[in-house]
């Protein structure tokens, strides 16, 4: 572990005092082909590479009003990969049930896939940084091309993270 810029705070201890890293970069800690293989299966992920929004209806949510549902349902075989499962609010979970999207006849806005974007990207999406409100010494080291587009388009990046007042600058955008 490097420590690439100190804060000014300080940690005490018994016979020694340390300055409390603000940024640090970690070097060798993760094997490069785990990156390359793209960002790992995982509940808010799936929501990332959604925007968030319910893959039926196309309404927007948090994590507390969103599911995770199977095209093809388990009872049916169905698997549990990013080709097989789609965000859905609770409403239309319930609706579609252990049927396909073809039994209801129901059409997607766009077919699931696995994400392509490395975990550098998203980072910033995950804890809704973006280059509007992440500290200036963090920009050098944060890839926030892909945070900014999905904000320009009217998506925010986690409704979990993002603090109350970006909120508000994020509804003003969406209007």
């Amino acid at each position: 572990m490097t420590s690439i810029i100190d804060s000014e705070r300080l940690i005490q201890g018994v016979a020694k005092t340390w300055k409390v890293p603000w940024i640090v970069r970690l070097n060798g800690c993760r094997p490069r082909t785990k990156r390359l293989n793209g960002p790992r299966f995982s509940r808010q992920n799936v929501y990332l590479r959604d925007g968030f929004r319910c893959q039926y209806c196309l309404s927007q949510g948090g994590a507390s009003t969103l599911t995770l549902d199977h095209l093809l349902p388990s009872a049916k075989g169905g698997k549990t990969t990013w080709d097989n499962i789609v965000t859905a609010c609770k409403t239309c979970n319930m609706k579609k049930g252990s049927k396909t999207i073809e039994e209801l006849g129901i059409k997607l806005q766009r077919p699931p896939s696995k994400p392509q974007l490395h975990p550098t990207a998203l980072f910033p999406l995950r804890y809704g940084i973006t280059s509007k409100n992440a500290p200036q010494s963090w920009l050098p080291y944060l890839d926030l091309s892909v945070a900014d587009r999905i904000l320009a388009l009217g998506f925010d990046a986690s409704p979990l993270f993002v603090n109350s007042s970006y909120q508000n600058e994020l509804n003003l955008i969406q209007v």
